[in-house]
């Protein structure tokens, strides 16, 4: 039996990286799943929109039916599965979607808010305002939105599991992600608030702080200006944190699966740092100083 046998799930940003690792095992455990994210093969219209510059904080060069088109994905996945192509920060887009897992599924018993953009977006002084904007609506704002439209849906099902993105920038000060660590930030103490509204309707409110994880937001950032091999980020990372590998996405997936199912019944309001130890660490330097032999001999 799946451990999410009965279950329906929506998945925001759900065409790469976390995400459609996310949703893959979601319908793998059994859940059937909406999933969400921009339509490929559309940036031209995206900059019509928007305008250049906060179109940029987007994948220029998705192609219909290529690996990141939702469309192939749900049909990959098959009957347990559904795209709505939807920009999370429209509120009449979003509210599609989750009108798309009642009518298709029943309801919705379990919400991924995962979209998000930003990194490289360049110091506090340096980062300009529209690109700011941009990455606070996406990566804050549809947050609090997918809570707003889940709760009541959640509420007739007699509960659920909210789980948002947050990350380790929301835990540390990183330089050069002023944008993206406030609106994490933000992630952290809104999933808190939200935790304690919605306990009593049973509805669990967590989220999730990944480390560096080898996902397109690093490898393929469109804010930066040439890609890096997925395979050398994962030496790089792999040097970064105190268990010394790269997080892959498989690890935020597993977490997410777990928040989702009735394993995690009793959990609510953590902000779960799946992160290798990086955001426990005290100080790099003092790595490899108490040798782990000894460790294993010490007496308790």
């Amino acid at each position: 039996m799946g451990r999410l046998d009965g279950k329906v799930a929506v998945v925001t940003g759900g065409a790469s990286g976390m995400g459609l690792t996310t949703v893959e095992r979601f319908v793998a455990e059994g859940a059937q799943v909406v999933l969400t994210d921009l339509p490929a093969g559309d940036f031209d219209a995206l900059v019509d929109r928007l305008g250049t510059e906060q179109a940029q904080v987007h994948y220029k060069h998705r192609e219909k039916d290529g690996p990141n088109d939702g469309f192939a994905i749900a049909e990959r996945l098959g009957s347990n599965a559904r795209f709505v192509p939807a920009d999370v920060t429209l509120a009449d887009e979003l509210a599609e979607v989750f009108a798309t897992a009642t009518r298709e599924f029943g309801g919705v018993d379990i919400l991924f808010n995962n979209a998000g953009v930003g990194g490289a977006e360049g110091s506090v002084v340096d980062c300009p305002e529209p690109i700011f904007d941009r990455i606070i609506d996406i990566d804050l704002k549809a947050v609090w939105r997918g809570i707003k439209l889940a709760v009541p849906l959640m509420t007739e099902r007699g509960g659920g599991s909210i789980i948002s993105t947050a990350s380790g920038a929301a835990l540390m000060g990183i330089p050069g992600l002023a944008a993206y660590s406030a609106a994490k930030g933000g992630v952290v103490a809104l999933t808190r608030v939200a935790a304690m509204e919605l306990a009593s309707a049973y509805i669990r409110v967590n989220c999730i702080c990944p480390g560096g994880i080898v996902t397109p937001i690093i490898y393929n950032s469109p804010l930066r200006d040439a890609n890096i091999d997925p395979d050398t980020l994962r030496a790089v990372l792999g040097m970064a944190h105190p268990i010394p590998r790269a997080g892959e996405p498989e690890d935020i997936a597993n977490a997410a699966l777990w928040l989702a199912s009735d394993e995690a019944s009793f959990v609510t309001g953590q902000a779960i740092a799946v992160d290798g130890g990086l955001s426990a660490e005290a100080d790099s330097r003092l790595r490899g100083q108490i040798p782990t032999a000894n460790l294993r001999s010490a007496p308790c």
